[in-house]
């Protein structure tokens, strides 16, 4: 299990934000990540205070599977090669989406972790500016990979699914 991409995932914040936030060098937090280093105590409450946020927000997974290969034969070749380039855009399709939705979904997490520990009282101008320039990356990243490219996604591999059951009834036909 890889520590540090689950962290980097469930937090949203890139390891420089992190190591700002906790007060803490980038070295001490890629340390504790990596699992060889600790924190400091009051790095410790304030990361689990985060992650005790995070734990309250609902995540939804999608788990797409790539369609099982069809056996060659000399006679369909052609169509059988149509077939093998739809699932082949499918996995594609399906990848940007994927990756679409985990971006929309750390940012997301990252937006809503600045804003509630804005609502905290900061001791410092650099740590306002920190959330603040955090909130403005996660909302241009919840931009980019909006609900409206999800929908496109969605819609490409509704289109080529439907595609690939024409395909395999030009298939079985024959």
């Amino acid at each position: 299990m890889k520590k540090d991409k689950n962290m980097g995932a469930l937090l949203g914040m890139q390891q420089e934000e992190m190591a700002m936030l906790l007060r803490v060098t980038r070295t001490q937090w890629s340390m504790y990540v990596l699992g060889e280093r600790g924190l400091p105590p009051e790095a410790q409450l304030k990361l689990a205070e985060m992650f005790a946020f995070i734990a309250q927000l609902d995540k939804k997974e999608k788990v797409d599977l790539p369609p099982a290969r069809q056996p060659a034969s000399k006679k369909n070749n052609f169509w059988e090669g149509k077939l093998i380039d739809n699932q082949l855009n499918r996995t594609r399709i399906a990848a940007s989406l994927e990756k679409c939705t985990e971006k929309y979904e750390q940012a997301v997490i990252a937006w809503q972790l600045s804003n509630f520990l804005s609502t905290k009282e900061q001791e410092t101008k650099w740590e306002q500016e920190l959330l603040q320039h955090i909130k403005n990356r996660a909302e241009a990243v919840m931009q980019k990979n909006g609900p409206e490219l999800q929908e496109q996604y969605e819609f490409k591999l509704r289109l080529l699914q439907h595609e690939e059951l024409l395909l395999k009834e030009k298939l079985s036909g024959k």
